[in-house]
């Protein structure tokens, strides 16, 4: 199970996080509105710091986006508002980068709505819907994922924490596509910035998930 730790920004807060959790990927939210988002002015820190960098963009324009990853050195994109397949296909193809679909659960799934995406995106993520696109720190009806039809790998977000392990063992049983989680806010001290140790416990008790 992969390990996803998103909002980050002080850069001793990140530091430690890649010294005492090595993420497999680490976030940076690039949506203005953000409480977390994530200014210019860390940009020079972040592309030198070894890990794989997801870019968290909400209906952003390419420009925007190919900024970012040269001056982060961003690996993965996290597309999280409404873009189109068309948009989705756009931004693969001229970037060339690793590409997180998110999809924001309310009541149901409409698993017809993702199929074109397939053959545009490496993983999917599903949320729990917000208006401010994530960060609610709320978990969704996790049972809607049961019938999920692809092959394609996905990650499960919205308000994961410590008392969820169990539960993501169950259903990462069911569900073999089911990669790794998301975790942010549940994991905070403060607006992007995080609880090393917690986060510490909460990746050894992942490791035993399979």
């Amino acid at each position: 199970m992969k390990l996803k730790v998103c909002g980050m920004r002080d850069p001793d807060n990140v530091r430690e996080l890649l010294n005492q959790v090595s993420p497999d990927w680490m976030g940076l939210i690039f949506h203005p509105t953000s409480s977390r988002f994530v200014s210019d002015d860390y940009a020079s820190f972040m592309k030198e710091i070894p890990v794989k960098k997801v870019g968290v963009f909400v209906n952003s324009s390419l420009t925007n986006i190919l900024k970012k990853i040269e001056d982060f050195g961003l690996s993965t994109l996290q597309l999280h508002g409404n873009e189109s397949v068309d948009e989705v296909k756009e931004i693969k193809e001229n970037t060339g980068r690793e590409i997180f679909k998110v999809y924001a659960v309310q009541e149901e799934i409409q698993w017809s709505s993702l199929e074109p995406y397939l053959p545009h995106v490496d993983y999917f993520l599903f949320d729990t819907f917000t208006k401010a696109y994530g960060g609610s720190g709320r978990a969704f009806n996790w049972d809607l994922l049961l019938d999920y039809p692809f092959e394609t790998p996905f990650l499960l977000s919205g308000g994961i924490s410590l008392e969820h392990i169990e539960a993501i063992r169950d259903i990462h049983q069911k569900l073999p596509q089911m990669d790794g989680v998301d975790i942010n806010s549940k994991f905070e001290l403060e607006a992007a910035f995080k609880d090393i140790k917690s986060i510490k416990r909460f990746k050894t008790a992942l490791e035993a998930v399979s």
